[in-house]
C-alpha cells in the first residue's frame, strides 16, 4: 500500500497527469453491467483518477472499488483499470483471463445485456482465457493464442465498450503497473488485423 500511495503521488504532481481523488461523473459514463462494474453489485467506488497520454493516445487509469454484501457486513473487492479510446466503435467483446475468475465472479456479466445479447464463446481460444461477445465472429477474428498467453501471464481483463477498451486487474497496482498493463492493451490492439477496423455491425 506504502508504495500504491508513493506512485499516486509522483503521477498527481507530474504536469502530464491530470489527478482527481474521487470522480462519480466519469464512473457513470461506463455501463456497469460489464466487467469489472458488474463485480461490484451492491455499489462502486472510483478513487485516484489520473488522465493524460500515452503513445499519442489518451488514457485513464483509477482505482475501483466494489461493493459486494456478505452477510450484513459489506466486502470491498479493490481493482485497478485503464481505459483507452479506440479509433472506431468496435462490437461488445470481452476477454479475461482465467487467473482473474475467482469463484462467484462467472455470476456477473462480462458484458452489457443491451443493446443485445451475448454468448459465452467456448468455442473459441483455449483454457487460458474466458470470450464473451455480441458477434462470435469478430471475436474470432481477433483472437490469437499470443494475445490468450499475454494475457494469462498479465492476468488481464480487457472489454470493448463502444469506442473505448477498459482494462481491469484485481488488486489496487502501482500507476507504473497500471501505465504498464495500459502499454500491452495498446499492443493488443494494434496487433487486431486491419479487417477489424472495417468490421460492419
Amino acid at each position: 500500500m506504502f508504495e500504491v500511495r508513493k506512485s499516486i503521488k509522483r503521477f498527481r504532481d507530474a504536469p502530464a497527469w491530470t489527478y482527481r481523488k474521487n470522480d462519480r461523473g466519469y464512473l457513470d459514463t461506463f455501463n456497469h453491467d460489464g466487467y469489472p462494474f458488474s463485480l461490484g453489485p451492491d455499489g462502486l467506488s472510483l478513487r485516484h483518477l489520473l488522465q493524460g497520454s500515452l503513445q499519442g493516445r489518451k488514457v485513464s487509469m483509477f482505482h475501483l472499488r466494489a461493493l459486494k454484501r456478505s452477510g450484513r457486513a459489506h466486502v470491498a473487492w479493490p481493482y485497478s483499470v485503464a481505459v483507452l479510446p479506440l479509433p472506431r466503435a468496435l462490437p461488445a467483446t470481452a476477454f479475461t483471463s482465467r487467473r482473474l475468475m475467482l469463484p462467484g465472479r462467472e455470476k456477473h456479466p462480462a458484458l452489457p445485456r443491451t443493446p443485445g445479447p451475448f454468448r459465452d464463446l467456448t468455442e473459441i481460444g483455449t483454457h487460458l482465457v474466458h470470450c464473451h461477445s455480441e458477434d462470435v465472429d469478430f471475436a474470432a477474428l481477433i483472437n490469437t493464442y499470443a494475445l490468450e498467453r499475454l494475457m494469462h501471464k498479465a492476468r488481464l481483463g480487457w472489454r470493448i465498450e463502444g469506442s473505448r477498451m477498459i482494462r481491469w486487474t484485481d488488486g489496487r497496482k502501482t500507476y507504473e503497473d497500471l501505465l504498464s498493463l495500459a502499454e500491452t492493451v495498446a499492443s493488443i490492439v494494434d496487433d487486431f488485423p486491419e479487417e477489424a477496423w472495417r468490421w460492419t455491425q
